[in-house]
């Protein structure tokens, strides 16, 4: 999935995959070792963040931690069950996510990114949109896989 949002000169896109057979709480115990392969099928979150805004090492760390925040809201907005049924899902169990940004001098300098600031609510947007779409295609495609072959 993908997804873009601007203010000003300043701008920041989203690319994520978004499979959810892996979620989980965090805190969740883990299924014991026999039972391992079936509780960790494929389907994990990955979040990649590029923008042209220059980030601090704060500002860097903000992005990731709103990114989080707002997969983990999406999560619970559309009540994703854990890989054993239980609700709250935070994430999965194997979610990775990486921020790009320009050098510095050559964007725009955020020191910070937080929920609170402009930056921050375009991360939010961003991977809100994404997740929304990677969800709404996973129960599509969990449909197309329900029905009997004919």
């Amino acid at each position: 999935m993908k997804s873009r949002a601007s203010s000003g000169r300043g701008w920041v896109e989203g690319f994520t995959t978004v499979g959810v057979t892996n979620a989980v709480r965090a805190g969740e115990w883990p299924p014991d070792h026999g039972r391992r392969e079936s509780a960790y099928a494929a389907g994990t979150i990955n979040i990649v963040l590029v923008t042209n805004v220059s980030f601090s090492n704060a500002a860097t760390v903000g992005a990731v931690q709103v990114a989080t925040e707002t997969k983990t809201g999406v999560l619970r907005d559309h009540d994703v069950p854990s890989w054993n049924g239980n609700r709250g899902v935070t994430a999965t169990g194997t979610d990775a996510m990486a921020v790009a940004c320009s050098t510095r001098g050559q964007g725009p300098w955020k020191a910070y990114s937080e929920a609170h600031t402009i930056v921050g609510a375009m991360i939010a947007r961003v991977v809100g949109d994404c997740m929304t779409q990677g969800l709404s295609k996973a129960k599509r495609w969990k449909k197309v896989q329900a029905k009997p072959q004919d």
